[in-house]
């Protein structure tokens, strides 16, 4: 088990003090499209939403392991 970081930045940067202790990366992706998804769908609740916020997923060191934009967690159509 990992212990990864969920940094939201959007209008502002949140970070994250806690962390979660995972199985891997692959898991740490899949909580960071999840989050992406739940905070886009809020953005729309209020009528506004921005595709280049994001999600980083980090290490204890705080190094950047990934970053999950709101455009990479969801599918648009027409």
């Amino acid at each position: 088990m990992a212990r990864f970081y969920f940094r939201i930045i959007n209008d502002i940067e949140v970070p994250d003090e806690q962390g979660q202790e995972l199985q891997n990366l692959a898991e740490a992706h899949l909580k960071a499209i999840q989050a992406a998804r739940d905070l886009a769908s809020h953005s729309v609740r209020l009528g506004r939403l921005d595709l280049k916020h994001q999600i980083q997923v980090q290490d204890d060191a705080g190094t950047v392991l990934l970053t999950v934009t709101f455009a990479d967690a969801i599918e648009l159509s027409k």
